[in-house]
């Protein structure tokens, strides 16, 4: 019971921290956020633009400048860019960017007041400019991202560890696997996509016809590219830490007790080995899965698909206030394989005299 309140208490820590982070570029400020600036034709002046803006105050009239309540100048432009007279209206711009905590306090303030309220955010469409609630949004972006982050991350399980079963029966063949892990290790995510990408290019003009969609079009959605960067970058983390375990594995007296019995290794491999690495594969899982997401969303940003990664790294898609809820769900959907990975080892992970003790 204490163990269930204390992961419930670091899962709502973890959570709080996320939704502060995702804030903080609202420390940095490039505007002055209680000014705005307004261009005005002959048939009006800033004194009536001025009376049509509740709370707004005269600075300059020469230079069009008006005061309006602290953090509200992009509502305030918005307000004005209606009203009958005014050419133009922008934000005032600073002499240079600045880290308010102040802005940022009263931005966390005012997104926490409407959590209470029901507004989650709102983003504007990058198709037809639109306001979009997040909460509406949010199941096709999360059943969108499952679509090829499930079947992905378990390919990447299966993969790896199959992988690493044959690396250690047939020693050619692991060094061949080795040598490919060691320099899929060194390259950078963008890189491997971009490879991916340029060989479905290549690939489609070699057959003349098009072969696999590359970015999302409407609604349709790459699958292949996705599927293959988060199988491909979590299982050469996998495939490292499993051909260490099964290595060690293989130079304890059970396994040579066995084969003096008549079992061959590959006999010993899937009936002893494999059941006593259960608790190193599923040490790494947690690891293999943030990197999972992370390829996720540097895939879907490069795709151009509109997913939970591809949201928070594409800046058609960002607003505000919608950031941190895109952001928390991520984490919950990290925490909800955690949890399936605990669960596994209480279930899987047996104390006997074979399998190596925690």
């Amino acid at each position: 019971m204490k163990s269930t309140i204390r992961w419930l208490l670091l899962g709502v820590f973890t959570l709080v921290c996320i939704f502060f982070l995702s804030n903080i570029r609202n420390a940095f400020l490039s505007i002055q956020p209680d000014q705005i600036r307004v261009t005005l034709g002959p048939d009006t002046s800033i004194q009536k633009i001025s009376d049509q803006l509740p709370g707004s105050r005269i600075l300059n009239d020469k230079m069009g400048l008006l005061s309006v309540p602290y953090g509200e100048s992009w509502e305030y432009v918005s307000k004005s860019a209606t009203i009958k007279g005014i050419y133009r209206v922008s934000a005032v711009p600073l002499e240079r960017p600045i880290i308010s905590w102040r802005y940022y306090s009263y931005s966390v303030k005012n997104q926490i007041q409407g959590f209470f309220h029901g507004d989650f955010g709102k983003f504007r469409s990058p198709y037809n400019r639109s306001e979009i609630s997040v909460i509406g949004e949010l199941p096709t972006m999360l059943l969108r991202t499952c679509t090829y982050f499930i079947p992905g991350l378990l390919m990447a399980i299966v993969l790896s560890v199959l992988m690493a079963m044959l690396a250690s029966l047939w020693r050619r063949l692991g060094v061949v696997l080795d040598a490919a892990q060691a320099l899929l290790v060194g390259l950078p995510d963008f890189f491997l996509i971009v490879l991916i990408q340029l060989g479905a290019i290549y690939v489609t003009k070699l057959l003349g016809h098009y072969v696999l969609l590359i970015v999302q079009v409407g609604d349709k959605t790459p699958f292949l590219i996705p599927f293959l960067t988060i199988a491909l970058i979590p299982s050469v983390t996998i495939y490292g830490t499993m051909r260490v375990a099964i290595a060690r594995e293989l130079g304890q007296d059970y396994v040579i007790t066995a084969q003096a019995k008549g079992l061959t290794r590959g006999e010993v491999l899937i009936s002893h080995v494999l059941r006593n690495v259960m608790l190193d594969l599923l040490s790494i899982l947690p690891k293999a899965t943030t990197l999972a997401l992370a390829s996720m969303a540097v895939a879907e940003a490069i795709c151009g698909i509109f997913g939970l990664g591809g949201f928070i790294t594409s800046p058609a898609m960002q607003s505000v206030t919608s950031m941190s809820v895109i952001c928390m769900s991520l984490v919950l959907l990290a925490m909800a394989f955690h949890l399936i990975y605990a669960l596994l080892r209480k279930r899987f992970v047996v104390r006997t005299g074979e399998v190596v003790s925690r």
